[in-house]
């Protein structure tokens, strides 16, 4: 995420999220206390490592 000092937001490249400090601080939590996303933390980082895994070599660096 990168930080905007004009408009004092935070904004993601990837999916064009816009937030607040205090908006952000709030979703972090969020995420953190629920239990159904470690589990899916767990699952993108296996599917992640066998997407690198399964890059040739080149690819990898």
């Amino acid at each position: 995420m990168l930080y905007d000092a004009m408009s004092k937001r935070f904004s993601c490249k990837s999916c064009g999220l816009f937030l607040t400090r205090d908006q952000l601080s709030e979703l972090r939590f969020k995420l953190k206390n629920n239990p159904d996303n470690d589990m899916r933390q767990k699952q993108r980082q296996q599917a992640d490592y066998l997407d690198w895994w399964l890059k040739d070599k080149k690819d990898k660096k």
